[in-house]
């Protein structure tokens, strides 16, 4: 097995801390032979130098691009993926600035799943609302991407088509990163492994989730950074009481109709202010203050 990993690393001044994390538990716990595929065009010379002193780093040169949020993260993934099945890697995966494996084995264990016509493993971020990979952590074989050649994100033009439309009723997801490749399998008649959250209960928001006994994703580390607040003890007292109530809805109220109403009503600022904001922030902090800790509190659930 030679495991190519694809990042984009978009690190704010004040993530080195996370930086380090995320490298540290990389080598920790991988076992095979394998290289990080950097994407470095808006990094700091500092961390970049970072980067370019490690030995299984490749910083790759690709095109700038105008794009911002998730769809230039989207256009580097594309290109770094290119980057590794052109050095001959044997498998692809791809991990965020802030996701990385959490045990010894992860990666052999996940390979070793792709059989038949099961070609790829990633976290799915809900079992019942987002029926796609993610790619804080999707792992898939040379193979399926050299066939079937698809892209994290789809185009316009695929997006009015009436075979996209076909698998947006078959499979319900929000359209941004990992679409691409979920379309992809779909259409192709292939199948997937989903790495469900194990630790929903303490994973308020999607904030400090592990998946699959396999990944941990902190959440939000880039799109959330510019508002970087201390959290507030009560703040987070709040949220997860409120976590029980947003439970409630999402058993009553169907997925369809919670995304049309919550833009309209403007409730998914509000939550996103003060509540996914607040508890990614109390999430973060606890992560940097102690990995270890943190991680064996998260993994010690009910």
């Amino acid at each position: 097995m030679k495991l190519g990993i694809l990042v984009v690393y978009l690190v704010a001044e004040d993530d080195e801390r996370l930086l380090d994390i995320h490298l540290s538990q990389i080598e920790k716990h991988t076992g095979v032979p394998y290289c990080i595929y950097a994407s470095t065009n808006r990094l700091s010379p500092r961390f970049r130098a970072k980067l370019d002193r490690l030995p299984y780093v490749k910083v790759c040169a690709t095109p700038d691009t105008v794009l911002r949020g998730g769809e230039e993260h989207a256009y580097y993934l594309d290109r770094l993926a290119e980057a590794a099945v052109t050095d001959g890697v044997t498998h692809l995966c791809t991990l965020h600035l802030d996701s990385f494996p959490i045990r010894e084995g992860w990666a052999e264990e996940t390979a070793a799943g792709l059989c038949g016509k099961c070609v790829l493993s990633g976290v799915q971020r809900d079992a019942q609302t987002d029926w796609k990979p993610a790619t804080e952590f999707m792992l898939f074989t040379r193979e399926f991407y050299l066939q079937y050649r698809p892209t994290f994100r789809i185009s316009p033009a695929v997006a009015e088509s009436e075979a996209y439309k076909q698998y947006s009723a078959a499979c319900p997801h929000t359209p941004d990163s990992g679409v691409g490749y979920g379309f992809a399998i779909w259409s192709a008649g292939l199948s997937w492994l989903p790495l469900l959250p194990v630790n929903r209960a303490r994973n308020l928001y999607y904030s400090g989730g592990i998946y699959g006994d396999v990944v941990f994703h902190l959440g939000g580390a880039v799109f959330y950074r510019a508002d970087r607040k201390p959290a507030k003890p009560g703040e987070m007292r709040l949220a997860a009481m409120l976590s029980v109530l947003r439970s409630t809805v999402i058993k009553i109220l169907p997925w369809r109709i919670r995304r049309r109403i919550l833009p309209i009503l403007g409730l998914g600022s509000w939550m996103q202010t003060h509540f996914t904001v607040p508890a990614l922030q109390a999430t973060r902090s606890a992560l940097l203050a102690d990995p270890e800790r943190f991680l064996r509190r998260l993994e010690d659930r009910p």
